[in-house]
């Protein structure tokens, strides 16, 4: 076959193949089934002998006519897909019969590896259906059907139908059955990654009869680029030229990873809100469009926005006039008029989002403006900053940092104070990477600095420095590793999956609702020392959802962070809200303290025996804490470090907590919340050591996680992971607990106070900041 026929769609081997960032998403998520599979297997030996009994009543005669009928279908309608696939989609062919191959030879190889005992059986050695399975799954799974959706759907009913009728005859048990769906599935997948696939996209001809449905009559589309998932044609109607572009279904991914990238390099307030389908990318691009034009702003007009099938299609009006990036040297009112032109846009709230010299466009009436892919509306001040930066710097290249200056006074602003908030930006961060290219080498950053610092500035302004990731976090990284290592070492000398089995669900629950009573104490306190009035049910939802910020944060850090947003956003002054809040966790501080005291000196009270001293196993572990306080006071770094911290607090919180004091109501409140918040702890903490059998007396147990608690506090690690584990289970041992049960029971606590928490506290921040509470 010659090259031109290789280049069609149509043929066994075209070059125009995309892959798809669903199916590699897809893959990575069957190969961590695989591996659940697997662990499951270990956890639970016995899963392997999980078969399906024979319907009761129903013959063994009209199972096997039934798996005999239901693999003939299965059989016709392979040959139906592959006689298809030569008619309409022969690349199919291809990718389908190495999709078949790759998933029979996994099926053998696993049989094979679970016979010599090189991985956990699931079955796999007994059942002769799980090698036919995995490859009839691959085979269709390879073939792409989305092009012949009944076919697919045929296809599906008649395998479905034929692996009941497996499992009812006892020739593939359960975890069989799966374990061949998921290895045939990574077969598929990974072949059309690896391969690619034929992309979606609809021919000319259907793209020109829905033009013309829509009014767009045009009689030939000429090719004029071609990217991975997109074409864009021109076409010529009765009005004048067009740009048609032609989107495929397959083009969504590439959009998702663009927006997931900008949104990684940037927070929110820079990039908005990412459109995660290619259908809202297109739709706010059509938005955006017509806010613009209605503001007075050249952009490239939208006729019409068409779907042809699955894909769909963009068609506008070209934008007349000449590309800065290829104007000589352009002259000063044009350039005005380009910044004037930013400013109409801005005025209307939109941002362009990607301006650079080969968006910009010099028109006969002045300026205006193409790529519009990432325009937002409803931009926020920081977005439409960056566009005037980027516009700098795009005319900066041209005609230098000075005319690029005037041209900005000239069209945009007239004030420097104003545009002094620029100068932070003006750096390779937040730039696009054809606008890096064209300034590298060169000094024009540093001197737009300098020009818009304002004539009180001598010398060139070094940019500010922008991190993503602080050492501390590297620090907290590392000290989750640790944490995680420790852990890990531990709980391969006890049987979890066993230990588990044993769990008492009941207890489990309680544990939860411990864990949620806990942010009723939390609201509790904060309100007791708010200036204004904060509703109990809203205060509460603030704290679950700090719940998911100390994922990313040390678990002080963020709750103290959160909590001041949202006492500034109920209408609270700065000064006032980190006051409030800062007495509220001094008060929680005191009160624990208190707390502390009193149950380890509980802990060393019984009938038979009085005593004024706590138990003997309490003061072991008071006393490991004293001298892990003492060793962090004694190190003049880690001293200096907390007096830094601490001063601020003390001096912004003592008059307030001095002022708080003559209030009991206040006081009381703030108390009963912090019992609530530590009882509801310590519930699921006891809750958790009951579900494995196990218990301790409250005063110790209460002693055991105020101390674990407090260490967390001061771990670097986002919600004190791994040294709170390392604590509870250190505490809870040296009371007496076994180590196995104090494992246990404490992955059940953390997973109940901790990460089950964390979706929900992520739900209830979203709701929050939509709502504008925080």
């Amino acid at each position: 076959m010659n090259g031109r026929d290789d280049d069609r769609p149509g043929s066994f081997w075209p070059r125009g193949r995309v892959r798809r960032l669903s199916d590699a998403a897809r893959l990575v998520a069957v190969l961590g089934a695989l591996l659940g599979l697997a662990v499951l297997s270990v956890l639970v030996p016995d899963i392997g002998h999980a078969a399906l009994s024979r319907v009761r009543g129903l013959p063994g005669t009209v199972l096997e006519v039934a798996n005999a009928v239901s693999s003939l279908a299965v059989l016709l309608s392979l040959i139906a897909i592959v006689a298809t696939a030569v008619h309409r989609r022969r690349y199919a062919v291809p990718s389908a019969a190495m999709a078949c191959a790759l998933g029979a030879a996994l099926a053998v190889a696993a049989q094979g590896a679970a016979e010599a005992g090189w991985i956990a059986s699931v079955g796999l050695p007994r059942e002769s259906a799980v090698v036919p399975v995995a490859a009839t799954v691959a085979f269709v799974v390879g073939a792409d059907l989305r092009w012949s959706r009944r076919l697919l759907e045929v296809t599906w009913t008649a395998l479905g139908a034929a692996i009941a009728c497996a499992l009812l005859l006892g020739s593939l048990t359960v975890p069989g059955c799966v374990a061949s769906l998921l290895l045939g599935t990574a077969a598929g997948l990974a072949v059309r990654v690896a391969a690619g696939v034929v992309p979606a996209r609809p021919p000319e001809t259907l793209v020109r009869a829905v033009l013309a449905r829509a009014g767009v009559v045009v009689d030939q589309l000429r090719p004029l680029d071609q990217a991975t998932g997109r074409v864009r044609y021109a076409g010529t109607d009765a009005s004048g030229d067009l740009v048609v572009t032609v989107v495929d279904p397959d083009r969504r991914g590439v959009a998702l990873a663009r927006r997931a990238w900008r949104v990684l390099r940037f927070r929110t307030p820079a990039v908005g809100r990412p459109a995660l389908s290619l259908r809202g990318v297109t739709e706010r691009q059509a938005l955006v469009t017509g806010l613009a034009r209605s503001a007075g702003v050249d952009v490239p007009p939208v006729v019409a926005l068409l779907a042809a099938g699955q894909a769909l299609v963009l068609v506008q009006r070209p934008l007349e006039g000449t590309r800065l990036v290829d104007v000589g040297t352009p002259e000063a009112a044009a350039l005005a008029s380009a910044f004037g032109a930013l400013r109409r846009l801005h005025d209307a709230g939109l941002a362009h989002g990607s301006l650079s010299a080969d968006t910009v466009v010099l028109t006969p009436d002045g300026a205006g403006f193409t790529g519009l892919q990432f325009a937002q509306p409803a931009a926020g001040e920081l977005q439409r900053d960056l566009d005037v930066v980027a516009l700098l710097v795009a005319v900066g290249a041209r005609v230098g940092v000075d005319g690029a200056v005037t041209a900005l006074y000239s069209g945009y602003a007239g004030s420097s104070a104003d545009l002094a908030r620029l100068v932070p930006l003006v750096q390779p961060l937040g730039m696009t990477r054809s606008a890096r290219r064209a300034v590298q080498g060169t000094a024009i950053l540093g001197d737009l600095r300098t020009a818009l610092s304002g004539p009180g500035h001598h010398g060139p302004v070094a940019a500010p420095r922008l991190e993503r990731i602080r050492a501390r976090t590297v620090f907290a990284v590392a000290g989750a590793t640790v944490g995680a290592h420790v852990l890990v070492t531990q709980l391969s000398d006890v049987s979890i999956g066993s230990a588990i089995s044993r769990a008492q669900p009941a207890w489990l629950a309680v544990a939860v609702l411990g864990s949620a009573v806990t942010y009723v104490g939390a609201a509790l306190v904060l309100s007791a020392f708010s200036p204004t009035r904060l509703p109990l049910g809203r205060t509460t939802l603030v704290q679950l959802a700090s719940s998911f910020v100390t994922l990313v944060t040390p678990p002080t850090v963020g709750h103290i962070g959160l909590n001041i947003r949202y006492l500034q956003r109920s209408g609270q002054p700065t000064p006032t809200a980190a006051a409030a809040v800062g007495v509220s966790q001094a008060v929680t501080v005191v009160v624990t303290v208190v707390l502390l005291l009193a149950c380890g000196w509980l802990s060393g009270v019984s009938p038979s025996r009085p005593s004024l001293l706590p138990s003997g196993d309490v003061l072991a572990v008071l006393l490991v804490a004293a001298v892990v306080l003492g060793l962090v006071v004694a190190v003049p770094g880690t001293r200096h470090a907390l007096y830094r911290r601490l001063q601020p607090l003390v001096r912004r919180t003592v008059p307030q907590l001095l002022a708080a004091a003559t209030d009991p109501r206040r006081l009381a409140t703030a108390a009963l919340g912090v019992v609530i918040l530590n009882g509801g702890n310590v519930l699921a903490l006891d809750a958790s050591l009951r579900a494995f059998s196990t218990s301790l007396a409250l005063p110790s147990l209460v002693v055991v996680y105020l101390v674990a608690s407090t260490v967390g506090s001061a771990a670097p690690t986002p919600g004190g992971l791994g040294a709170v584990e390392a604590a509870l289970v250190a505490g809870l041992t040296a009371t007496g607990v076994p180590v196995a049960a104090a494992l246990t029971s404490v992955l059940a606590f953390r997973a109940a106070t901790f990460w089950l928490p964390a979706p929900v506290g992520w739900v209830a921040l979203l709701g929050l900041q939509r709502r504008e509470r925080i």
